[in-house]
């Protein structure tokens, strides 16, 4: 899958979030009320029927939507944390259907907030909001980019990126698809255009001798990337980051998805995790 691709992955996690917000615990609720409005008719309307999302929960395969549950909310979490900071800048790496500037605009105050995707994404994404007057804030950008041909920094600059500011960059959902090579020189284009402490939130695959990398059964969606699960600290340094936060599929099943009385909403593939990081 290249950078930019409209995948089939990010219509099922935007199904996947709407999904979420019918649920009646509000442990497990995603509050992603916008998410919805992104759908074809086909995906959304079988929503309104409570035996109709039965039916959908259990034709997903074991753990995904635990997992889009837990990091949902989890980048929600981030990004609420930075806007409360008020920091800099936040850059979408790939924003696809994301809700969180739209859901979260009263915790806007001076963050620059910088949404990178294809036109075509962009353009539909706007429309959709424009069409159902979703409010957006003076203080969002959509930054149209050919990820394989503009050059990410320049793009950015010209659209008012400040090189020397602290910001953080949410990558969600997007590793998996990419080769080692590609996310190593991503880490350090980002580590040498940003300010000291700037932060990367970003989802992955460990590996086990090279192996376990999940198949997504998608045409030209192969996972391609996943760091050796003995390893993770040392990929991170090699790179010029510091670990601030390693979250595992553990630590989400107790964050996120451990209701009242202590037991498991479900459970989530053992292989998936979280990182954030901070540039030295």
């Amino acid at each position: 899958m290249s950078l930019n691709h409209t995948s089939e992955t990010a219509l099922i996690t935007t199904s996947l979030r709407a999904l979420s917000n019918y649920e009646e615990n509000t442990i497990i609720r995603s509050n992603d009320n916008l998410a919805e409005l992104f759908l074809p008719d086909e995906r959304k309307i079988p929503l309104k029927n409570k035996n109709s999302r039965e039916m959908i929960k259990n034709s997903i395969p074991a753990g995904m939507y635990e997992y889009v549950i837990a990091r949902t909310k989890y980048f929600d979490n981030i990004f609420i944390d930075s806007l409360k900071n008020n920091i800099p800048q936040i850059v979408f790496l790939g924003a696809g259907y994301d809700t969180r500037p739209y859901r979260f605009k009263e915790l806007i105050k001076n963050t620059q907030i910088f949404e990178l995707d294809t036109k075509p994404t962009q353009d539909n994404k706007i429309k959709i909001l424009q069409k159902n007057k979703v409010d957006i804030n003076k203080n969002i950008k959509f930054v149209p980019i050919d990820f394989e041909k503009d050059d990410l920094i320049q793009t950015l600059s010209s659209n008012g990126f400040d090189k020397s500011q602290l910001t953080l960059f949410l990558w969600e959902g997007v590793t998996f698809y990419l080769s080692k090579n590609t996310v190593i020189s991503m880490l350090k284009l980002l580590r040498n255009n940003s300010g000291k402490k700037s932060k990367i939130c970003f989802d992955f695959q460990t590996l086990i001798n090279g192996k376990t990398l999940i198949n997504t059964e998608l045409e030209d969606e192969t996972i391609k990337f996943g760091i050796e699960l003995t390893k993770i600290k040392t990929f991170i340094e090699e790179n010029g980051y510091e670990i601030v936060e390693y979250i595992t599929a553990k630590d989400m099943e107790k964050k996120f998805l451990t209701l009242e009385y202590g037991e498991l909403f479900g459970k989530i593939i053992p292989i998936m995790n979280f990182l954030l990081i901070e540039n030295r």
